[in-house]
């Protein structure tokens, strides 16, 4: 079992894409041992609601182990025996009331005000991340990355990566990730369930302190919730009830599937900021590896690490055909880029719940030779 340490980095002035300038902060975590040469540097990115806890405990009497412990370990696909591996917080982490998150968002206090930004924050990208991750990893005097790695909103960080400091990434992994946030996710997810946070009256136009719109926070996650699986799941997970008789005379009784699922969406906010989720929803919305750049193919001209994207069939949030575009431009390019597709019910869930699916070929990437890295 490993026991890990939550670090702090900071920045005592930090540019946004968007030109503002603040401090911040990133909590991280790190595994394994940094070799000599400071060459066998995997960097970890997590996902949408995710921390930096990727593997191992706090203490042996956590119950739990970082949500990527399967992967990362001794022994394992990404072997801390042989590599140093760097998980972070992403910048408005939406666990900002986790006691080991560390991070910079709507709930940090403005040192020209004194009070919380809340939506006076800066607009942030998942590019932000990375270049705030760049400043941490440069300070270790590291200077390439044997990989960057990540599922989700992770993997869009590692593109981000990948296209933006070509020079430092040998290869790069995305798990149920995509270049560019699809359309249909971008609305009927992401700027829906921010919308759905707004409209909750206790929401006061982000202002609500510690009296969170707890309403609409729920509504959001939900709707987030009811496409991160194939439909298969939640008929096998929260199955009907024929012989309710009560939800047919009186509208506001739920269905039991409707309790069951009200339970596990309540259950999975108690440490989440409303902001904070809007503000990371927003960056899965505009996550676009082409934006700066005239078309998706010039900003993947600029990759120079070996590309590995791993879609499951069944992912309604991130499908997999996009991934197939993402690859084929990048061979016709003459890079090295593959598609490893798995299949799952648990759809884009199967990035975090559905490790043995990929891992075997997670690891033989990571130890492959890299083609025509400059």
């Amino acid at each position: 079992m490993q026991i890990v340490k939550k670090e702090k980095f900071v920045l005592k002035g930090f540019t946004f894409e968007n030109g503002r300038e603040i401090p911040v902060q990133m909590g991280y975590e790190t595994y394994g041992t940094l070799n000599r040469e400071r060459s066998n540097v995997i960097l970890v990115c997590h996902y949408f609601s995710a921390t930096s806890h990727a593997a191992g405990k706090y203490t042996v009497h956590d119950e739990e182990s970082g949500w990527w412990n399967g992967l990362i370990g001794p022994g394992k696909a990404i072997d801390t025996n042989k590599y140093f591996v760097i998980c972070t917080d992403n910048l408005c982490n939406v666990q900002v009331r986790n006691p080991y998150v560390i991070t910079t968002g709507p709930k940090s206090i403005n040192p020209e005000t004194g009070e919380e930004y809340a939506m006076d924050f800066p607009i942030f990208t998942f590019l932000d991340v990375a270049r705030v991750q760049y400043e941490l990893i440069k300070g270790m005097g590291i200077s390439r990355l044997h990989a960057v790695i990540g599922p989700s909103a992770g993997g869009m960080i590692a593109q981000q990566w990948a296209v933006h400091y070509p020079h430092m990434v040998e290869r790069m992994i995305g798990v149920i990730t995509n270049p560019q946030n699809p359309i249909i996710t971008s609305v009927n997810v992401a700027q829906n369930a921010i919308e759905a946070i707004q409209l909750d009256p206790n929401w006061k136009d982000g202002k609500y302190g510690e009296e969170q719109p707890i309403k609409g926070l729920h509504l959001a996650n939900r709707m987030m919730f009811m496409n991160a699986f194939d439909e298969y799941f939640y008929e096998r997970t929260f199955s009907r009830n024929s012989i309710e008789v009560e939800p047919y005379e009186k509208f506001a009784t739920l269905t039991s599937f409707e309790k069951e699922i009200n339970k596990a969406t309540y259950r999975s906010i108690e440490l989440v900021d409303a902001n904070s989720w809007m503000y990371t929803a927003k960056a899965v919305l505009l996550h676009d590896i082409a934006h700066g750049f005239s078309s998706l193919e010039e900003s993947l001209s600029n990759i120079e690490a070996n590309v590995l994207m791993i879609p499951c069939k069944q992912d309604l949030l991130q499908p997999s055909r996009y991934n197939y575009k993402m690859v084929d431009i990048l061979q016709k390019q003459g890079k090295y880029a593959e598609v490893y597709e798995i299949e799952s019910i648990n759809g884009h869930m199967a990035g975090v719940l559905d490790i043995h699916l990929f891992e075997k070929k997670v690891y033989e990437f990571l130890n492959r030779k890299v083609s025509s890295f400059v």
